[in-house]
């Protein structure tokens, strides 16, 4: 009886751990129309945010996440040369790029800001 027991509280201490995984999408939420061929909107700059996190296996409950980390430092530095997302501006032509290492994950957010007219 008491291996049974034993067993079964080592299944479950080994079957309820699990590692942290990183992973992550960025999709297109507006659905804006732009027309190309004619000028109803003027690019405003490019601008680039990215945040590193190390990788841990322990709870990250109540965290923000790393490609929220990086959007957010792409909006400081766009809000640092004058621009801010407001009104009738948009972000477009956004990638996210991931670098990851065995110790660290790098999330990097380049994107342009448009005006419409």
């Amino acid at each position: 009886m008491k291996k049974i027991i034993l067993t079964l509280a080592v299944v479950a201490t080994l079957t309820s751990c699990r590692s942290s995984i990183y992973s992550g999408t960025f999709n297109q939420v507006n659905q804006t129309q732009t027309v190309l061929n004619s000028s109803n909107f003027e690019v405003l700059g490019s601008f680039k945010g990215s945040a590193t996190e190390k990788i841990k296996t322990g709870n990250i409950t109540n965290r923000e996440g790393i490609i929220s980390q990086a959007k957010t430092k792409m909006l400081e530095n766009a809000k640092a040369a004058g621009v801010e997302l407001t009104g009738s501006r948009a972000l477009v032509n956004v990638t996210v790029d991931f670098i990851k290492t065995s110790k660290r994950v790098n999330a990097t957010i380049s994107a342009e800001i448009i005006e419409f007219k």
